[in-house]
């Protein structure tokens, strides 16, 4: 046997085992460097997905967006504490709950249709699905929330869950929203103006005109805008004038009440006012130009009319003149008459009264003539306050009235007015009264009294003819000066319940010889009383008024300055003390029944016919004495009888002589 290819074989194996020994150690060591290489690159990477997880919970903890993930079925499966604070709830109270009806309070018949567009992100191959809807808050507060959607998929590829991001856009919508708005409003303001707007650019072309001018012209906005100029709409006598104005326009900026002749689209020519202003780039080159149209056509024709008749009213006036000075001269002559006229009545009217007053007393006088004179002293004095009237309005009108200053006191003119109309207002059973007497005590003025007081008289007299029942009431307040010597503004009404004025005749009440028609149908007056007293309230400087309203009575009121005067505690004034404010106070006068007349004619009829006569007869003759025993002899029973006995025996001359005149 050769043992030298044994060796040699051997040897080879040896050498071989060597070889994978050593290579088996390098690879063996390889393997555990690259082992733990691993290990080391394992921890680093957990250490950086350690550290994202917690960059990624503190975003999602302290973020100022609303998150929420929920998955396909729709439930919530976490919101962030900002989505808690937004919507009001826990998460772990709307965790595995809802997410359309617990956390967005969707309504029962919308929650389908909110559910069909949430569901649709899953058609959609985006990785980030934007959204606008509304939610609810618990207090029904709708917002609007902008959402951005993400669709966290498995290894398998299918959507396991969707990572929502919102943001409350509820105020930017509301401000597009009123931005909108406001943009309408002005495109209507500007398209609807009662005034054309347009602009043009530096080559005179239209680039923006609005409905207005557009309607005026009667083109549309196609056939101008970016295709006509301005020029092309103007008549060559106005074209003129835009050239020669224009390059000064575009270096100074403005034009004011510039007139042009438009040509419409018929052919039809119309006159416009233009203000326009220029805008300029930075570099002070015109740029374009905002004008502002009238359409002043009308006005224009209206100048040439006034043109006209210039002319024409310039002579007039000169007639007009004459005329004034003929109607001043006829207004003067007219006042002396009345002046003139009335003193010459006055004189022999006086003596009329005055003879009937003497009469009156006469013992001598027939009982049968008593009644005849009292009548004809009445009627005398009636007539003279006609003519005191007349007289007062001729001196108004001529000028000639004068203001008579002098102290007096409130209460003075008080006591003045209750003693003349407080048993005239008793017999005719109304009552008269001063309203709040506090007012006026210790009151003093510098001024006209006795204006003032027939004024008062004037107001008064119309309450106690028109009022059947019910009060006439005089009312004084003061608004006083803030300076110890200045004047108050003092104001007086007279309020009475009785037969008003209709508010078609208010307006001429206060005029010359005027009467409502209810105020027509009684005898007594002239229409005077009341233009005096307007024109004599102006005449002090105030101002006069009335409030009415038919069958519920009438107040009449006239505020003047006066001076007021401050007197010491121990002045001799008159009227330091008040007398009475209520004609109710005084001892009461037996009262006419508004039906006496009527009920006397009824009691008249019911009798025979030849004592009909002799009872008329006996009234007529005012043999009174026998007109009572005849009355008396007869026992029916009848109210009229009674009355007539009454009047007999009060001899109320006035009332049975008026009784005897209205049976005609």
């Amino acid at each position: 046997m050769n043992f030298l290819p044994f060796a040699y074989i051997s040897f080879f194996f040896f050498l071989v085992s060597i070889y994978y020994f050593v290579k088996f150690r390098k690879e063996k060591k390889l393997r555990i460097l690259l082992f733990e290489k691993n290990i080391d690159k394992s921890t680093e990477i957990e250490r950086v997905l350690i550290e994202k997880e917690k960059q990624y919970q503190d975003i999602y903890e302290t973020a100022n967006s609303i998150i929420i993930r929920w998955n396909p079925n729709f439930i919530v499966h976490s919101i962030n504490p900002y989505a808690e604070e937004f919507f009001g709830i826990k998460r772990y109270l709307i965790e595995g709950k809802d997410l359309v009806i617990d956390l967005f309070n969707i309504q029962p018949e919308n929650v389908n249709v909110m559910k069909s567009q949430l569901w649709n992100i899953f058609h959609l191959p985006e990785q980030f699905i934007r959204q606008e809807y509304d939610v609810f808050l618990p207090n029904e507060d709708r917002r609007t929330i902008s959402w951005s959607n993400r669709i966290l998929k498995d290894a398998y590829g299918y959507p396991f869950q969707v990572l929502s991001i919102g943001n409350d856009i509820t105020n930017r919508k509301l401000a597009e929203e009123n931005l909108l708005k406001s943009y309408e409003r002005i495109l209507d303001l500007y398209n609807n103006a009662p005034c054309g707007y347009h602009s043009q650019d530096s080559e005179g072309m239209i680039v923006s005109i609005n409905d207005t001018e557009l309607a005026w012209l009667g083109y549309s906005r196609e056939e101008m805008i970016g295709k006509m100029k301005f020029e092309s709409i103007l008549t060559d006598k106005s074209k003129s004038r835009y050239y020669a104005i224009y390059e000064d326009f575009k270096r100074d900026g403005s034009v004011q009440d510039v007139e042009y002749e438009y040509i419409r689209k018929d052919g039809s020519i119309f006159i416009v006012s233009l203000n326009s202003t220029a805008s300029y780039d930075k570099d002070r080159n015109f740029t374009i130009s905002r004008a502002t149209i009238f359409d002043i056509t009308e006005r224009k024709r209206a100048e040439q009319k006034l043109n006209e008749y210039s002319q024409m009213i310039e002579h007039q006036n000169l007639e007009l003149q004459k005329a004034v000075e003929e109607a001043n001269l006829a207004t003067k002559s007219k006042s002396i008459f009345f002046s003139k006229i009335t003193h010459e009545l006055r004189t022999p009217l006086h003596a009329v009264i005055g003879f009937s007053q003497i009469l009156e007393k006469d013992p001598n006088l027939p009982t049968h003539l008593k009644g005849y004179v009292h009548s004809l002293y009445e009627n005398g004095v009636h007539l003279l306050g006609m003519i005191n009237d007349i007289l007062d309005l001729s001196k108004i009108e001529a000028g000639k009235m004068t203001e008579s200053k002098e102290t007096f006191s409130l209460v003075q003119l008080w006591d003045n007015l209750f003693s003349m109309f407080a048993y005239r207002f008793l017999e005719k059973g109304l009552s008269f009264y001063l309203e709040d007497p506090k007012t006026i005590l210790g009151k003093y003025y510098d001024g006209d009294i006795r204006k003032i007081r027939q004024i008062l008289v004037n107001f008064l007299g119309n309450s106690l003819k028109f009022t059947e029942a019910g009060e006439i009431k005089l009312n004084i307040s003061i608004q006083e000066g803030k300076d110890s010597q200045t004047s108050d503004l003092v104001l007086f009404s007279v309020t009475d319940t009785g037969i008003g004025i209709p508010e078609n005749q208010l307006d001429i009440i206060f005029e010359a010889f005027q009467q409502t028609e209810q105020g027509s149908s009684y005898k007594e007056g002239t229409g005077l009383g009341l233009a005096i007293s307007h024109q004599l309230v102006e005449f002090l400087g105030g101002t006069i008024g009335v409030r009415s309203e038919q069958n519920k009575g009438s107040i009449f009121s006239f505020k003047i300055p006066l001076r007021r005067i401050r007197i010491n505690e121990d002045s001799e004034l008159p009227s330091k003390m008040i007398g009475p404010t209520n004609s109710n106070d005084l001892k009461p006068i037996k009262q006419e029944e508004p039906n006496e007349n009527k009920m006397i004619l009824d009691y008249i009829k019911s009798l025979p016919e030849d004592r009909q006569k002799e009872i008329l007869h006996l009234i007529r003759i005012q043999d009174y004495a026998k007109l009572i025993l005849i009355l008396k002899d007869d026992l029916s029973n009848w109210k009229g009888k009674d009355i007539l006995i009454e009047k007999a025996k009060e001899r109320k001359f006035k009332f049975l002589i008026d009784f005897i005149q209205s049976l005609g």
